[in-house]
């Protein structure tokens, strides 16, 4: 079974940055108004990023467990199953040893970076980990384009992120809302905002 593989289209990993842009993320929003509601609540969430202080301390707000995957990296080099061959273990490839249920977890753009065959072996890996009503927050690219690689989002509020821009990109599988859904059973979309700049923000929540 080819596992990984060169990054897509064998584009150069090393992506040349050429500023940053602001946007406007009201799903996170929602999101953390929900958490602020109840002060009391101690959550476990998953971020599947690399370690990030600025991530660390946004969160540090909440009586939180914050854990790291720092996986997203790794999509971009992972590639489909071939024909009657299993696909990518993602017991693997995102060991989930933490002993607490999940509420919250963070994907950040990495669905992009998931062929849809393996969507749904991701989403049953982490749903057996989540607690009734867990979260998943996500950003999927819809204008045919994207990043060679998962590329790092800082929190500025809740409401506002910001990312590098890069100059390259391969094509972007563009996931409709319902393909989404369909590929990643026990997750319902429960907001879906589509951004100015061609990206389309997600709010997942377990059924």
């Amino acid at each position: 079974m080819a596992l990984f593989a060169s990054p897509k289209n064998n584009v150069s990993n090393t992506p040349v940055q050429s500023g940053h842009e602001e946007l406007g993320c009201p799903a996170f929003a929602s999101l953390v108004e929900k958490m602020d509601a109840d002060p009391e609540r101690k959550y476990h969430v998953l971020d599947l990023a690399a370690a990030s202080g600025n991530h660390i301390e946004f969160f540090s707000r909440f009586r939180c467990r914050y854990h790291i995957g720092d996986v997203l990296q790794v999509f971009s080099y992972l590639e489909p199953p071939e024909p009657d061959e299993p696909a990518a273990d993602f017991n693997l490839i995102l060991p989930l040893h933490m002993k607490e249920k999940l509420d919250l977890i963070l994907v950040w753009d990495g669905l992009n970076y998931l062929d849809k065959a393996l969507l749904p072996g991701f989403s049953e890996h982490l749903l057996r980990k989540c607690n009734p009503g867990a979260w998943l927050h996500a950003f999927v690219y819809t204008r045919g384009d994207m990043p060679v690689r998962p590329v790092p989002f800082d929190i500025l509020s809740s409401s506002t992120m910001r990312r590098p821009l890069v100059e390259g990109g391969v094509g972007a599988p563009c996931y409709p809302q319902r393909v989404l859904e369909g590929l990643m059973p026990g997750f319902r979309s429960v907001q879906s905002r589509l951004l100015k700049n061609g990206i389309q923000e997600f709010l997942f929540q377990v059924q």
